[in-house]
Formats: structure tokens, sequence, C-alpha cells
């Protein structure tokens, strides 16, 4: 996975290339445009990766890829692994003018998160977790924000009702003094994930999360030996409106 660093380098310069002129179109209809929107970048990005990793022994993985492009079917996943591309992770901000969209590739082993690469081409920024440790290239630029406000204390939330998680959690983190919100309530470029990288935020939450984007943030914190509270289970995934998708919850506080 190191190995092929250039490659998830290359895939991005890809879609810079592509952006402004690759069509789009709608693949689910559930009204959020952030979920329902498909641009042709996704696909030729995802293809150009799975392609080459196919050339590998990764190819054995099982692999959990956004879109349904030909190299697809070329994974056995008969090692044990398991495999997740988001092409375009953020793709309502690709198809606008937004800086902070990325290709996100991750690996586990149904127990542990073992690889996350996070690259954020425009803002010549990426994440590498590995090892247990985690690699930073760039310097990820300021987040511009609908208000000027200190979000020390706040939970950004890429899931549904934070008051899911475990009562006395939920019930501890509010008497701390942690609000949870909606990161697009200020946030207009950037998702929940990108925003706990910046460093400027209390934490981040979700539930249910897809195999795509949904496990950075997590591994993230556990390199960085941050707190998490998680009943997050990704031993199997389930098929619901929106595509895959684990069952569980994580809440990571960035102190």
């Amino acid at each position: 996975m190191i190995e092929l660093g250039p490659v998830f380098k290359k895939a991005g310069e890809l879609a810079v290339k592509m952006r402004g002129t690759a069509k789009s179109e709608n693949k689910f209809n559930t009204g959020v445009a952030g979920i329902d929107i498909v641009t042709e970048a996704d696909t030729a990005v995802q293809e150009f990766i799975i392609s080459e990793i196919a050339k590998t022994k990764l190819v054995e993985c099982e692999l959990i890829a956004e879109e349904d492009t030909p190299s697809v079917s070329k994974f056995k996943g008969t090692n044990g692994l398991v495999l997740t591309l988001d092409p375009i992770d953020g793709t309502i901000f690709y198809a606008s003018t937004g800086r902070f969209w990325s290709t996100i590739v991750t690996l586990h082993d149904k127990k542990n998160i073992l690889y996350n690469f996070c690259n954020y081409p425009v803002v010549n920024f990426s994440v590498r977790i590995v090892n247990g440790k985690v690699k930073e290239n760039g310097v990820l630029p300021k987040i511009n924000t609908k208000e000027e406000k200190d979000f020390s204390k706040t939970i950004f939330c890429t899931g549904k009702d934070p008051r899911k998680i475990r009562r006395d959690v939920y019930e501890k983190l509010i008497a701390q003094g942690y609000n949870f919100s909606n990161v697009f309530d200020v946030v207009s470029e950037a998702g929940s994930c990108t925003m706990l990288f910046s460093g400027k935020v209390g934490g981040y939450y979700t539930n249910t999360p897809n195999p795509y984007d949904g496990l950075p943030a997590l591994h993230y914190a556990k390199a960085k030996n941050l707190k998490v509270y998680s009943d997050l289970d990704i031993s199997k995934y389930e098929i619901g409106d929106h595509g895959p998708h684990y069952s569980g919850w994580y809440v990571v506080l960035k102190k």
C-alpha cells in the first residue's frame, strides 16, 4: 500500500485535470446532493486506482469500491483483508468550486484498520496512517466557516442523531461542555473528517458509516491517541438505501 502512494497521487492529478468537464448525474435520489451526485471523474479515478492495485498481491483482497467499474471484478476476496476506496470524497465540493475534496483508500482486516490514505490534491495536502503512525504531507489551509467562532467544544457530525450513542457517553460529553453540530450548518467547503484533521474542532461523530470514507477519523484518532468512544463493528457490512455501511457508531475527541 505504501508503494502505491504515487498512484493515489496521480489519481488526484487526473481528477483535477477532469474537473470542469466531467459530467455529473444522480446515483441515488435521497435529496442530499453530497450523497446523490456522481461524476465521470469518480469512475475514471476509481478505475485508474484499482486497475493499478490489481497488478499487485492486493488483488486477493475483498474490494468495496464506491463505483462500479471494470476492474472491480478482478478482486478475489481470499486473503481476509478488505480494501475500500472513495475516488472522490466530497463530490459535491469537486463539482463546484470547493477545495477540500479527497481520494480515500483504506485497508483493514475486519478487526483493525491497517492503512489509510487521504489525499487533497487542490490544497496539496495528504494524511497517511500506517503502523500506528500518522504522516502528514503539506499544510492544511484554513477552512472557511460561515461564522468565526471557537469550535474547540464542537463535535462535528457526519451521522444521524448523536443521542443514538450510549446515553452515559452522550450525557458525559454534554456535561463536559461539548455540543454536536452538523458540519454543513457552519462549513460549506469541507466535511467532518477534514475538520478533524484541521485540529480546530472538539471532535468527530458518526454512526453506521460507509466503508469508503467512514474509517479515516477513527484510524487517525487511534494513531494520535485521542479519546475514542465506540461500538463500531467492521467485521461485516450491511446494504442500505445509500449502499453499504457498518453497524455501530463512534465519537472521537480532539483533547
